[in-house]
């Protein structure tokens, strides 16, 4: 039922619907018997498996209690009455889920005495996207709180919470935790939690898809969605990056990290397609090559996390062949060729630390290779990690340009085509 759901275009779900499914799959947070998952944890979990659980479990809970605590200024701001009433059993799921992983953690892990404790003893397992996005969560409620009428805020939060915090995160990571404790027959009382929890993600993706698509018939709306998306993303893609970088965290679950990016990345491309909404017209995903399948892209951004290009920004970058390639083919994707062809002249990258690389357009097409060329239109002399940043928007060019990071050299009316070359 789940599934289909969210499958299910905006116009063919109602608000009445929704609620009524509510009702119809209340269940009880505090009913849940934990006593055989004590047993399971203790003697059926490896070491690793243990750590690898806590990592997942931590963020699932600090999420939760996060959600309640910042959704009312989404229910406050609510253009209808039906919406205002679904909302209100949103905020109702969000607690019942805190107390279900908030029980789950102190019973059958053992951490903390009392719910402030087993909460703060969740930090150390925080990634830096985990963080990235809950502080952004933080910031447009709150700005939401202070203007309840303005609609752009409130497309902003529904585009966070229901796209990429549930949508893009949660789901996915629900997912892959039944399929693991349904396969090792494990966790009885952590499965049952974990399959209605499930259900209720999905009955409010299928609600914030209708409700942004609501939205964004109003195109303030819509470029504010995009932008906090723009905004977001670098963050999300680094919510999921295990201590260490870790493959076994998830290897020792018999899925791969690939696998649970590749199905994220999916439903989120999905959703956006539901309200019309083109996955290129956002900047991070216009520069994948979407003729590739999402099992080969999510392997791909792989390759620039390990680099240190994405999922952080505490590593210089290192870039290896493979990412380097990666980062220039996207940025042919995002390259304005009429504006290249008007540069007469091919783009050289000088980089002290690694091989030169060149871009050639040629009626309307263009190509990156590395090595050297002659006669330039453009040469840009940057350190790779330098660029990488600026590749991946953690580094404004501008901002390199004033600092002395990015060197370019050319005719003035080249260098004048560069800030309009890249979109």
């Amino acid at each position: 039922m789940s599934e289909a759901l969210e499958e299910q275009k905006p116009d063919v779900i109602s608000y009445a619907r929704l609620y009524r499914l509510w009702e119809e799959n209340n269940w009880s947070a505090t009913g849940i018997d934990f006593s055989v998952d004590k047993e399971h944890w203790r003697s059926k979990l490896t070491d690793r498996q243990r750590e690898s659980a806590l990592w997942n479990y931590a963020m699932f809970l600090v999420g939760e209690e996060a959600v309640a605590r910042t959704l009312t200024p989404v229910l406050d701001a609510a253009p209808t009455h039906a919406q205002s009433i679904f909302l209100t059993t949103q905020v109702v799921d969000e607690a019942r889920h805190h107390v279900f992983f908030d029980r789950f953690m102190r019973e059958v892990v053992g951490l903390g005495s009392d719910t402030e404790s087993t909460l703060a003893a969740m930090g150390p397992h925080l990634t830096w996207g985990f963080k990235g996005v809950f502080d952004e969560l933080d910031k447009v409620t709150e700005a939401l709180r202070k203007k309840p009428k303005d609609r752009a805020l409130l497309a902003q939060s529904v585009a966070l919470y229901h796209f990429v915090v549930e949508g893009l995160l949660a789901v996915p990571g629900q997912h892959f935790i039944k399929r693991y404790v349904e396969a090792l027959d494990i966790l009885p009382g952590f499965s049952e939690g974990i399959r209605n929890v499930s259900r209720d993600e999905s009955r409010h993706v299928a609600f914030g898809v209708k409700f942004l698509g609501e939205l964004i018939k109003d195109q303030e709306c819509r470029s504010a969605s995009i932008e906090l998306w723009e905004r977001v993303l670098p963050f999300a893609i680094g919510v999921f990056v295990p201590p260490n970088m870790d493959h076994s965290y998830a290897h020792c679950f018999d899925f791969t990290l690939e696998e649970i990016y590749g199905f994220g990345l999916r439903s989120f491309e999905t959703k956006l397609r539901r309200i019309g909404i083109d996955p290129k017209e956002i900047v991070m995903l216009n520069r994948q090559d979407t003729s590739l399948d999402y099992t080969e892209r999510a392997r791909q951004a792989w390759v620039l996390i390990e680099a240190g290009v994405l999922g952080t920004d505490d590593r210089e970058p290192d870039l290896n062949e493979e990412a380097m390639e990666i980062l220039f083919s996207g940025l042919l994707r995002a390259m304005d060729m009429d504006v290249a062809r008007g540069l007469d002249g091919p783009i050289q990258w000088i980089f002290p630390d690694k091989d030169p690389w060149h871009v050639v357009v040629t009626d309307g097409h263009a190509e990156a290779k590395p090595g050297s060329i002659e006669d330039p239109a453009l040469t840009l002399e940057v350190e790779s990690s330098e660029w990488a940043k600026i590749a991946v928007g953690r580094v404004d060019p501008r901002w390199a340009l004033l600092r002395r990071k990015l060197k370019i050299h050319g005719s003035l009316s080249a260098k004048a085509r560069l800030p309009k070359l890249f979109v």
